[in-house]
Formats: C-alpha cells, sequence, structure tokens
C-alpha cells in the first residue's frame, strides 16, 4: 500500500510516500521523502521519482508475498485444518464424510467462490468406483487446475500419494472424537492393495502347485521303478 502526507499530515513532520505491507505475518515500511522538493506538485520531477521508487517498492513486494503465499500454498496444511486430515498442501484433504447411516472416505478439495461470489462446497473424490491412485490422481488434477498450481507442484505432488493408512488413523482419531466409524468404511480404501497382493502371491501359488505336480510324478516314477526292481 502507498500513501502521500502531504506538508502538515505526518505526526512527525513526513512528508512524501511510505509504502507498507505485511509479509509473512511481519509489517514492513520504506520511505520516500518529497520534503526538499521546490514544490509538491505531481509535475514536479523529483516527487514523480520518488512517485515511481514507490510503486517500484510496491510491486516488489506484492511480488514477494505472492511467491511467499504460493509456496505455503503448496507446501503446508492450511491454517485451521482438524488434526490428521492435512495432507501437506492447502485446499486437499482426507475426509470422512457421513451419507445416511455410512460414512465415506474421500480426498476433499476445496473450491475458489463461483462467478457471483458465492461459497461453492468442497469437491470429494470417494473411491467405490475407482482404485486408490487414480482417485489420488483425479483429486489432485482437480485441486491443481482450481487453484492454478504451476506444473512442476502438481506433478511433485501427484508423485506422492499419501499411505492409505492415513484414512485408517484419521478412522481412529474421529472415533476418539465421537463420530461412530466402523472399520467397514475403510474396505474401498485398501481395495487396489488387496487386489495388488492377491496379484503377487498368484504366481508364487502357481509356482507352489507346478512344483507340488512335479514331485507327485517323481514320487510315481520311483515308486514304479522300485516295484520293478522287486
Amino acid at each position: 500500500m502507498i500513501e502521500y502526507f502531504s506538508p502538515g499530515e505526518h505526526p512527525r513532520g513526513f512528508v512524501g510516500f511510505l509504502v507498507t505491507a505485511r509479509i509473512d505475518g511481519r509489517t514492513r515500511k520504506a520511505t520516500f521523502s518529497t520534503q526538499t522538493a521546490s514544490s509538491q506538485d505531481k509535475a514536479n520531477l523529483w516527487v514523480q521519482y520518488q512517485w515511481l521508487s514507490a510503486v517500484g517498492t510496491d510491486l516488489d513486494w506484492r511480488i514477494e508475498k505472492r511467491e511467499r503465499d504460493y509456496h505455503r500454498f503448496v507446501s503446508t496444511d492450511a491454517p485451521g485444518t482438524p488434526p490428521g486430515r492435512g495432507l501437506g498442501v492447502h485446499g486437499l484433504t482426507a475426509v470422512f464424510y457421513a451419507s445416511g447411516d455410512d460414512w465415506i472416505p474421500a480426498f476433499s478439495v476445496a473450491r475458489h467462490p463461483d462467478l457471483l461470489g458465492r461459497p461453492q462446497a468442497d469437491r470429494r473424490f470417494t473411491f467405490e468406483h475407482a482404485p486408490y491412485s487414480t482417485v489420488w490422481r483425479d483429486a489432485v488434477v482437480f485441486w491443481a487446475d482450481e487453484h492454478a498450481i504451476e506444473e512442476a507442484d502438481r506433478e511433485r505432488v501427484l508423485a506422492a500419494p499419501p499411505e492409505p493408512t492415513v484414512f485408517a488413523d484419521l478412522r481412529r482419531r474421529m472415533r476418539d472424537e465421537g463420530s461412530a466409524i466402523f472399520s467397514e468404511a475403510l474396505s474401498p480404501v485398501f481395495r487396489e492393495q488387496r487386489e495388488a497382493l492377491a496379484a503377487t502371491r498368484a504366481p508364487a501359488q502357481a509356482l507352489e502347485a507346478a512344483l507340488l505336480d512335479d514331485l507327485s510324478d517323481w514320487s510315481r516314477r520311483n515308486n514304479k521303478h522300485r516295484k520293478g526292481v522287486a
């Protein structure tokens, strides 16, 4: 913000432009005095120079604040995020929401107000019809589009999904808080893990079956050979 103080307006006698900004909770101030100008008219070259200097400082601080706010947005939980829900960025959280008698796990993305300035409900991404990894991808892509996230940060967040156990931990926390969430609510969250585990077990089971068949064949041949010798 830029303020101009003409002679006699400032309690300490300052004349000129005062630039203020609040960045990371701290207030910055810079002064650009026009005290020595032959007049305080906008056409005065010194007044013009000090005005442009104030505008440049104000712009630099606005850019710095924007960059710091953005970095904080994509690297920390939003202030006020309830315990156990944060996923390391603003606007993207893990939740259970009530639907009738059921509790539904989901990734929740905060939205901006609509074109008329009206609040919009968070967008929820659930696991009923898609595997965990796909739901994470869809939630992050929507989050990045909604909040104008840079491509590098979009890819970084996409590549670092939270473990599904975040929902198990959240369920325990919410039960401690008084919400009756039963273990069955976690089933769709861990479906992809169960299927992957079953897929890794299948080759081992097939190998075990093949080895048992070979062992049976060897046993039959060995018994036949012993009978022939006898």
